[in-house]
């Protein structure tokens, strides 16, 4: 009996020292650059992410860790609310807190991270600017935490290679274009700001070269980086251009060539696994997103490393409370519930742009058909007319996405709950007409946007493709 509690407590330890975390998009704001006011609250109440309550949540999150006790923790970007320097040296407190427990954080900067026009202090009832960092100096406040003398470091980018367990080589991936940002307060004539991603040629060829090295001594090689890869849904390349890297198909391809095969990725603030096949069919890279630390549902990966399968074994679990807010789920919630009409007027607003020039000739068509016509003469018109229909399943499919393996819910019953919101807003636009639009939308617009809605909904990639995938959000095995 004794020697069976002694080896489950050593194989214990061993799975312990093989666990690595992620987490991403901690958006962190330091508690120095918030006196209570107008100001906090009037921002914190336009957002999803908690921000307020930002350094409570990493200072919870950093007790979740230790308790944990992994080998390694990857932080995947956007460590900051918007690169305050007070912010990241607050974010390298916690992150000491975990070495001194003998944890070995490693982070990549995201879009917020660095030369950020937007920096800020909270100051009572107004706003004023607070120091944000350049790239250079990323590189020496998070010097222990990936930037230091035992990695190897990218001359063009703030990507760098190292080896956080013995046979385990972590390449952190700058996929950020803050080089191209403008700041007022550093001399420029005008404040700019780009938050896409894109893998410089040359940094392209550093991680491959990085890579093929590892695989040569028989090293597993893990990735990481802040811009999505791998499309995590079907046309998300065209839909949502700055949350994906610039030629992503291409580079993939390349970087699966060199023997990546697994990628930790945030940005979109969503907990979501995507898988992108070669063309053969026979090589694949898994790209692993983590939603945003301070957003519901709280996100947390673990991932324990099995030797003998060569692979990673991902659970998903989810911060719950804190000691200021013990309701941190349940008020996590709401705000997703609460942005909608956001949503709403953003889906709204794209749509507008490619068909609101033509609602004049829309307009005179049904109305040569007979009866009255409603259409909205602008976008706010529009929004209101869809969230009046549209509400409550988009708030819905929002839930369901940023919870992860959407096809857990009700899909058919959500997609249902869709088409009958649209018809009842063709009842409003055009009562009269509503038989023959509504059969127009169902054998001819609705088959167009099936794959997407399939592709969001029920978790696929490349719908009905040949090299159509779906992998589990939430718990699944990767291989390095």
């Amino acid at each position: 009996m004794i020697l069976s509690t002694l080896l489950a407590l050593e194989s214990t330890a061993r799975t312990a020292h093989e666990r690595i975390v992620v987490i991403s998009d901690p958006h962190l704001l330091a508690p120095e650059l918030i006196t209570p006011g107008s100001a906090i609250d009037h921002a914190d109440a336009a957002e999803v992410k908690m921000m307020a309550q930002s350094d409570a949540i990493m200072s919870a999150l950093t007790d979740s860790i230790i308790a944990l006790k992994p080998a390694v923790v990857l932080l995947t970007g956007d460590l900051t609310h918007n690169g305050e320097r007070a912010s990241h040296e607050r974010m390298a407190q916690h992150l000491e807190r975990m070495a001194g427990q003998g944890i070995q954080a490693l982070v990549i900067p995201g879009n917020h991270d660095c030369n950020n026009p937007y920096s800020m202090r909270y100051d009572g009832e107004k706003t004023v600017p607070s120091a944000s960092i350049t790239r250079e100096e990323f590189a020496q406040i998070y010097s222990n935490y990936g930037y230091g003398k035992d990695s190897r470091r990218d001359p063009s980018s703030l990507s760098y290679c190292c080896e956080p367990i013995e046979g385990v080589v972590v390449i952190g991936i700058d996929s950020n274009m803050d080089e191209l940002n403008t700041l007022t307060s550093r001399g420029d004539s005008a404040s700019t700001y780009h938050n896409g991603g894109r893998i410089k040629p040359e940094t392209l060829q550093w991680v491959i070269d990085q890579a093929q090295q590892a695989k040569q001594e028989g090293k597993q090689v893990i990735a990481m980086m802040h811009h999505h890869l791998v499309p995590h849904f079907d046309q998300e390349s065209r839909l949502l251009t700055n949350y994906i890297v610039n030629d992503h198909n291409d580079v993939a391809l390349k970087l699966m060539d060199a023997g990546v095969h697994t990628l930790f990725t945030g940005h979109l603030h969503v907990t979501d696994v995507a898988t992108l096949y070669n063309n053969d069919g026979n090589d694949s890279i898994v790209e692993v997103a983590t939603g945003s630390a301070i957003c519901y549902p709280f996100a947390i990966r673990t991932a324990t490393l099995d030797r003998n399968q060569h692979s990673l074994d991902i659970d998903t679990r989810w911060l719950t409370a804190t000691d200021a807010c013990p309701s941190l789920r349940e008020q996590g919630r709401q705000r997703i519930i609460n942005s909608t009409p956001g949503v709403a007027a953003m889906i709204s607003g794209k749509a507008w742009s490619k068909v609101g020039s033509h609602m004049g000739q829309l307009k005179a068509m049904l109305e040569a058909g007979g009866g009255e016509v409603n259409l909205p003469e602008n976008p706010q018109q529009a929004t209101q007319l869809a969230l009046r229909h549209l509400k409550e399943v988009l708030s819905r499919t929002l839930l369901a996405v940023v919870e992860g393996n959407e096809q857990d819910q009700d899909i058919e019953d959500i997609i249902e709950q869709g088409k009958q919101g649209i018809r009842a807003m063709i009842e409003e636009v055009a009562p009269s007409q509503v038989d023959n639009l509504w059969e127009f939308f169902q054998s001819s617009v609705y088959p167009q946007l099936e794959p997407l809605v399939r592709s969001i909904l029920e978790d696929r990639n490349a719908v009905g493709a040949p090299l159509e995938s779906h992998t589990d959000d939430l718990r699944l095995k990767v291989t390095l």
